[in-house]
C-alpha cells in the first residue's frame, strides 16, 4: 500500500527533490535567523496547524543556499513544501507505519534518543573533565605494548635451577638454557591484550603490574609455568591535555547514556506494560 502511495506521488509531483528539501529543512531545525510570533501558525491542514515557527525554519534553510535575498515564490515554495509535508505525514500516521514499518520505527526511536540526549545534557566544566580524567586514569592511558622473553618449564623440570642461575648472574636466555627450559617466541611489542590471546588471561593479568626489567614466574597458563621476563614497556598514562579529546568524548558518551536511561524511566513511569510469556512452536 505504501509503494502504491509513493510512486503516485512522485509522478504528481517530484518526491526525490522534495524530500531532498525537506530533508535540508529539517536538518536546519535548530537555525535561529528570522522573528516568529509564538502561537501564529500559516496554513492549516485537515485540522491541523502548521506553525509559523517552521515556516521561518524553512525560509532560513532555503535562504541559507541563495545568495541572492528569498523572493515570493521562493516563500510560496517552502509554505508548499511544508504543507506537503504534512500531507504524507498524515498519511503514513493512517498507514500506521510506525508500527509495521521496521525502519521507519528504527528513524523514529533514533530521533527520541537524540531529542532525549540534547534535553537532558549539559557541557561540563572543565574542572569536571580534570576530575573526571584524575578518577579514571587507566580508562584515557595509550595502549601499552610490551615485549617479552618466556621460558617454559617441562614437567619434569626444577624452578630452583633456573633461579639460581638467574642469582648467579646469568642472562635470562642462559638461564634458560642451564635449566633446559623451553623459549616460547612472542613478537616484540605486543598490545598487553594479545599477550592474553598468546598466554592465556592470568599471564596477562600477572604481568600487568610489571616494569621493563622485571622477571616473575612459574606463572600457570595453558602454555605449562612460565617464567617471563619484560624487556621493554611502552604506554601507560597520559597527560590530560594530551588526553582532553577523549575524556570529553568519553564524558559525554556516558552523559548521553544517564540523559537516555532517564527518558526511559520516565516513559515507563507512565505506561502500562503487560508482559506475557513468549509462543514458541515446537
Amino acid at each position: 500500500m505504501l509503494s502504491k502511495f509513493v510512486n503516485t506521488y512522485e509522478s504528481a509531483y517530484g518526491l526525490a527533490g522534495l524530500l531532498a528539501l525537506t530533508a535540508a529543512i529539517v536538518w536546519t531545525l535548530n537555525i535561529q535567523g528570522f522573528e516568529a510570533r509564538e502561537g501564529a501558525v500559516v496554513a492549516i491542514v485537515n485540522d491541523n496547524p502548521i506553525p509559523q515557527a517552521e515556516y521561518v525554519r524553512a525560509l532560513d534553510a532555503m535562504q541559507a543556499g541563495l545568495a541572492r535575498p528569498l523572493g515570493e515564490d521562493d516563500k510560496a515554495r517552502a509554505l508548499n513544501i511544508l504543507i506537503d509535508e504534512e500531507l504524507m505525514v498524515q498519511h503514513a500516521l493512517r498507514l500506521d507505519l510506525a508500527h509495521d514499518d521496521r525502519l521507519i520505527r528504527k528513524n523514529l526511536v533514533q530521533v527520541l534518543m537524540t531529542s532525549a540526549v540534547s534535553q537532558y545534557g549539559a557541557e561540563p566544566t572543565e574542572e569536571q573533565l580534570r576530575d573526571f580524567f584524575e578518577a579514571e586514569p587507566v580508562l584515557f592511558a595509550r595502549p601499552r605494548q610490551v615485549s617479552l622473553s618466556v621460558a617454559r618449564m617441562p614437567s619434569s623440570g626444577k624452578p630452583t635451577v633456573f633461579i639460581k642461575a638467574l642469582e648467579d648472574g646469568l642472562s635470562f636466555d642462559a638461564a634458560r638454557k642451564k635449566a633446559d627450559f623451553e623459549r616460547i617466541d612472542i613478537a616484540p611489542e605486543i598490545p598487553l591484550g594479545k599477550v592474553g590471546d598468546l598466554l592465556g588471561g592470568g599471564v596477562r593479568d600477572a604481568i600487568i603490574p610489571m616494569r621493563a626489567g622485571d622477571i616473575i614466574g612459574p606463572v600457570s597458563s595453558s602454555n605449562g609455568q612460565l617464567f617471563i621476563w619484560m624487556t621493554s614497556s611502552r604506554g601507560g598514562p597520559r597527560p590530560y591535555p594530551e588526553a582532553r579529546e577523549g575524556v570529553m568524548a568519553e564524558w559525554r558518551r556516558r552523559q548521553d547514556e544517564a540523559a537516555l536511561e532517564k527518558y526511559i524511566k520516565r516513559l515507563r513511569k507512565g505506561a502500562r506494560i503487560k508482559r506475557l510469556p513468549p509462543v514458541i512452536d515446537e
